[in-house]
């Protein structure tokens, strides 16, 4: 007598009460235990382009790069100054000196462009008239995978915007009395808000900062 299906011929019936576990649907996939927790079957963060903020040493703290820039000056400061002072022509006039020779300073290029790099504080970047090395170890001693980062920044209407935009790839120059090295753009980080906290944002041999539009932007540079 042949058995119910899925019983093979010849096997005893189960005994009365017993329970018979349900057998599986050959259509459906019976899973594999493999000894994995969930946690490490769950995949890995894909990376970021650009590094997160890292932690260690007290990060430095950035400018204040959200200052406007200083009003025109008015008439009456114009007039004041253009106003001629008058000379004494009665004393003798000395032979003239030949001028000091200026001593030679730290110049950033990218391009065609070009600009002198004082090392200051607060009142070098509103002044306007160079880039500041802002924080950091003398250009040329910096190392990024040691955690230092030479900083180099200024307001983007004294015409150091293109320190947040610079494309990557692109080549940065710096000539000090000591040497001139390389640098090349490998990554940017743009923050919202003008002259927004830059604690923690520093990354790389070097680092240029400025204000782009609303925002504050960084561009990231190894020394090549």
């Amino acid at each position: 007598m042949s058995g119910s299906p899925g019983q093979e011929a010849g096997a005893a019936p189960p005994a009365a009460g017993a329970s018979v576990a349900p057998e599986p649907d050959v259509g459906e996939a019976v899973p594999v235990p493999t000894g994995e927790s969930p946690e490490e079957l769950r995949p890995s963060p894909a990376p970021s382009r650009v590094a997160p903020p890292r932690t260690g040493p007290t990060p430095t703290r950035g400018p204040d790069l959200s200052r406007p820039a200083p009003p025109p000056p008015t008439e009456a400061a114009r007039s004041t100054r253009s106003t001629p002072t008058p000379r004494n022509t009665s004393a003798p006039r000395s032979s003239p000196r030949s001028a000091p020779q200026a001593r030679r300073g730290t110049t950033i290029r990218i391009g065609t462009w070009s600009a002198g790099v004082v090392r200051g504080g607060q009142d070098e970047v509103d002044a306007c008239r160079s880039a500041v090395q802002w924080a950091g170890p003398e250009l040329g001693a910096e190392d990024g995978y040691e955690m230092r980062t030479a900083v180099v920044v200024g307001h983007d209407y004294c015409g150091f915007d293109r320190f947040a935009t610079l494309a990557v790839g692109t080549d940065v120059e710096i000539s000090t009395p000591r040497g001139t090295w390389t640098y090349r753009v490998y990554g940017h980080h743009l923050t919202p808000g003008r002259g927004a906290p830059a604690a923690g944002l520093y990354w790389g041999d070097l680092t240029l900062q400025s204000c782009v539009g609303p925002d504050t932007g960084f561009s990231y540079l190894m020394r090549v």
